[in-house]
């Protein structure tokens, strides 16, 4: 799936539209190789722990530049300690793990669906709101961005954070 994905910088009250959805804590952990080679490429390894099942997730670089949004190829793994171990047998390590918080969401808009997540993340002081649309295509993820924008602008967010929460954790970490 194309994953056409926004995120804003939102005050710790903002309270989207749409209709609530259970919250959710998601534990991440982002695999690389020894050289980085990954990251570099613009690709991500991830392993999430959400709910008590665990998800393996392969992003391929962005194919929006702008709005960091990826194809991603998701896999439900039976045991998530394992497919860590898994991973570093083949070489991949750990580089970031960290904490997100989330009040989940749904709405539609001209025509899509969206997942709003009002995101805080165990790093930053921030609250993040992610908005995104799932797509078949590149082409129909691409098309959903500006109608995430005007729905993000009716909501009253227009603080846009392109930044990748990885590279705000790895930050987060230079800094002290």
């Amino acid at each position: 799936m194309f994953e056409a994905e926004l995120k804003f910088v939102a005050e710790a009250a903002f309270f989207p539209a749409g209709t609530a959805l259970a919250p959710e804590i998601c534990r991440d952990v982002y695999y690389d190789r020894p050289d980085g080679s990954l990251a570099a490429s613009g690709r991500e390894l991830r392993l999430r722990e959400r709910g008590g099942a665990t998800v393996l997730t392969f992003k391929s670089p962005p194919f929006d530049a702008a709005t960091a949004s990826k194809e991603e190829i998701e896999t439900s793994v039976a045991d998530g300690t394992a497919m860590g171990k898994l991973l570093e047998a083949l070489g991949y390590a750990p580089f970031a793990a960290y904490a997100k918080r989330l009040r989940r969401f749904r709405d539609a808009y001209r025509g899509l669906g969206l997942e709003i997540a009002v995101v805080t993340v165990d790093f930053a002081p921030e609250t993040f709101v992610e908005i995104e649309h799932l797509a078949a295509t590149r082409a129909g993820a691409l098309a959903a961005l500006p109608a995430i924008r005007a729905y993000a602008a009716a909501l009253g967010l227009s603080r846009e954070c392109p930044r990748a929460y990885t590279d705000m954790f790895l930050a987060a970490r230079r800094a002290g």
